[in-house]
């Protein structure tokens, strides 16, 4: 994965997150996701895996071993 795409995914994970961003980070993320298909990719999964994992607080913890697989599948794309 080239560098810039790598610092793109970061930045993009503070949409994930609801931080603050100004107007212009947010247009240069956006602008990289729509012209980049593997980050767009990326984002969307990770997007679905915050959004999976915040619906599940409160339940059962997820297993060391699964929670390790997961990241791992994260990493590897």
């Amino acid at each position: 994965m080239k560098e810039h795409c790598r610092q793109i995914l970061q930045e993009a994970s503070l949409f994930m997150d609801r931080e603050q961003l100004s107007p212009t980070e947010r247009a240069h993320i956006q602008q990289h996701l729509e012209e980049c298909k593997p980050c767009y990719e990326r984002y969307g999964l990770e997007t679905q895996a915050t959004a999976l994992i915040s619906r599940l607080r409160g339940h059962d913890p997820c297993p060391d071993k699964l929670r390790s697989q997961i990241g791992d599948l994260l990493r590897s794309i």
